[in-house]
C-alpha cells in the first residue's frame, strides 16, 4: 500500500510512498522489451533502405533509458510523518537526499493551498519553516489528509 495513516496509543503515523506497480524487475523487463522492439523496427527500416531511421531509434532507446533511470532513482522515495509525544517528526527521501524535520506540536499548523484544477497542497508550518507532505496521495484525498492532521494536532495541544 503506497499511503497509510494509523493512530495508535495517541500517536498518528502517516507513511507515503510512490506507487511502484512494476518493481525493479518488471521495469527492467519492460525496458528490455521496448528497446528490442524499437531497434527491430529501426533495423527493418534500415534493411528496406531508410537508414536514417536507425539513429532515431537509438535516440529513442536512449531517452527511454534515461526516463527509466529517473524512475528507478525515485522508486524508493518516502515520507513519514509522526505526530505524538509533544512533537511532529517528518522524514522525507527524494532520490538520494534524506531530510528530517522536527516541530513542536503547540506551534505547528497545517496549511492547505488550493491550486489550479482543484489540486491541493498540504504543508506543515512551524517557527518559520515548512515542509510539504502528502505528495503521493491522490489530489482529491489530500484535503482529508490535512483535516486528519489538523484534528490530531488539536487533540495533542496545537492551535492548528
Amino acid at each position: 500500500m503506497p499511503c497509510s495513516l494509523a493512530i495508535e496509543n495517541g500517536v498518528l503515523t502517516a507513511m507515503g510512498r510512490p506507487n511502484d506497480a512494476l518493481g525493479r524487475r518488471g521495469r527492467m523487463w519492460v525496458m528490455v522489451f521496448l528497446s528490442v522492439f524499437c531497434m527491430l523496427v529501426g533495423t527493418a527500416w534500415t534493411v528496406i533502405g531508410a537508414w536514417p531511421v536507425l539513429p532515431f531509434a537509438g535516440l529513442e532507446v536512449l531517452c527511454l533509458a534515461g526516463a527509466w533511470l529517473y524512475i528507478s532513482w525515485h522508486a524508493d522515495d518516502y515520507e513519514y510523518v509522526v505526530i505524538g509525544e509533544g512533537r511532529v517528526a517528518v522524514d522525507l527521501r527524494r532520490g538520494t537526499r534524506v531530510e528530517r524535520h522536527a516541530f513542536q506540536i503547540p506551534w505547528t499548523r497545517v496549511v492547505t493551498e488550493q491550486e489550479e484544477a482543484g489540486r491541493c497542497r498540504v504543508r506543515l508550518q512551524s517557527s518559520g519553516r515548512d515542509v510539504e507532505v502528502g505528495v503521493w496521495l491522490p489530489p482529491d484525498r489530500r484535503g482529508d489528509f490535512a483535516e486528519a492532521l489538523r484534528r490530531h494536532l488539536r487533540a495533542s495541544g496545537s492551535s492548528a
